[in-house]
C-alpha cells in the first residue's frame, strides 16, 4: 500500500516534472473505476466534460462550460475564454487504468485492488515546471471533489486560494537564473495562445490587469514562442544585480501573470515569501 498524500506531491517521470496524489478507497475497484471513467461521474470532479470514446487513439474533448460557471458563480479562480481543451485516450485497461492527454499534459489514473478497497494514482505529467503549483492546487481541489463523490473523508482542504498559497510554498515555479551582466531571466509557459501573451506583456490595460504597471519602467525583454500545445516565454529584466527584494517582486509579478493567463484575473502573489530564496542566489 502506497501513503496517501491528499496534498500532490512533485515528481520526475521519464525526465519530465509531474504531479501525484494517491488515495486509497473502501469501494471495491469496479466502484472507482467508474467514478474515474465513465462521463456522468468524471462531471462531478474532473475540471471539464471528458467526451468521448472510451478506447485506445479516440478523440477527447474537455468542455469546461459548466465548471467554469461554478466556480465564477463561488468566487474561486476558474479558466479564462478560450477554445475548449482537446486531447486523445493514451492507455485504456478497465478497471485498472485510463491514461489521457489533455492539451500538452499527460494524465494517468492507475487503480489498484486491494484486500480493504481500492487504491488510486493520479499523475499528471507536466508541459513545463513553472505550472506545478497552479495545476496542482487545481487537482487537489478536483480530487477533493472525487473523495466526496465516493464518500472519503475529505482533508487538508480550504478554499481555493489558500490551497494555491500552500502549493505555491511547496512547488512555486523556479527561480530567475542570474545573466553575466547583471540582469536575471525566467523561463514559464502556459496553454494560452502566443498573441495572449504577447498582448499581455506589452498593452498597458493589460500590464496593469496583472499588476505590473509600478515596475513597467524597469529595462526588460520578453522572448515568447509557440510550442505544440501554448506558449512559453521568457522574461530578462535588466540591472537586478545583488537585489533581492527587486528579483521577488519580479517573481511575484510572474506568478499575477501566469494566473492571469490562466483564469484572467489577479490573484496577488507577496513578493516577501520568495526574499530569502533569491538571497541564497545573487
Amino acid at each position: 500500500m502506497t501513503t496517501t498524500t491528499r496534498e500532490g506531491t512533485l515528481v520526475t517521470v521519464d525526465g519530465k516534472p509531474a504531479l501525484r496524489f494517491v488515495r486509497h478507497y473502501r469501494q471495491d475497484i469496479e466502484r472507482v473505476w467508474r467514478a474515474i471513467s465513465e462521463p456522468s461521474e468524471m462531471a462531478q470532479w474532473f475540471p471539464a466534460n471528458v467526451e468521448g470514446t472510451r478506447a485506445v487513439g479516440a478523440e477527447l474533448t474537455f468542455d469546461d462550460g459548466a465548471q467554469r460557471a461554478a466556480a465564477t458563480e463561488a468566487g474561486e479562480p476558474t479558466r479564462a475564454d478560450g477554445p475548449m481543451f482537446r486531447g486523445a485516450v493514451v492507455a485504456y485497461d478497465p478497471p485498472n487504468v485510463f491514461s489521457f492527454t489533455w492539451g500538452g499534459e499527460l494524465i494517468r489514473i492507475e487503480l489498484a485492488a486491494e484486500r480493504d478497497g481500492t487504491e488510486l494514482v493520479f499523475t499528471q505529467i507536466l508541459s513545463h515546471a513553472s505550472v506545478a503549483a497552479r495545476n496542482g492546487a487545481g487537482w487537489h481541489t478536483c480530487l477533493s471533489e472525487l473523495d466526496r463523490l465516493l464518500g472519503a473523508p475529505v482533508t487538508g482542504g480550504g478554499d481555493g486560494f489558500a490551497v494555491f498559497d500552500d502549493y505555491l510554498d511547496r512547488m512555486g515555479p523556479p527561480l530567475g537564473t542570474p545573466t553575466a551582466d547583471g540582469g536575471m531571466t525566467w523561463e514559464r509557459a502556459t496553454h494560452v495562445a502566443p498573441d495572449q501573451v504577447r498582448r499581455a506583456t506589452s498593452d498597458p490595460a493589460a500590464i496593469e490587469a496583472w499588476g505590473a504597471t509600478e515596475r513597467s519602467g524597469d529595462p526588460q525583454r520578453w522572448d515568447v514562442e509557440a510550442t505544440d500545445h501554448g506558449t512559453a516565454y521568457r522574461l530578462t529584466v535588466d540591472g537586478i544585480g545583488h537585489d533581492a527584494e527587486r528579483a521577488a517582486t519580479w517573481h511575484a509579478l510572474l506568478v499575477q501573470l501566469d494566473m492571469y493567463l490562466a483564469a484572467g484575473q489577479l490573484i496577488p502573489a507577496e513578493p516577501a515569501r520568495w526574499v530569502a530564496a533569491y538571497r541564497s542566489v545573487l
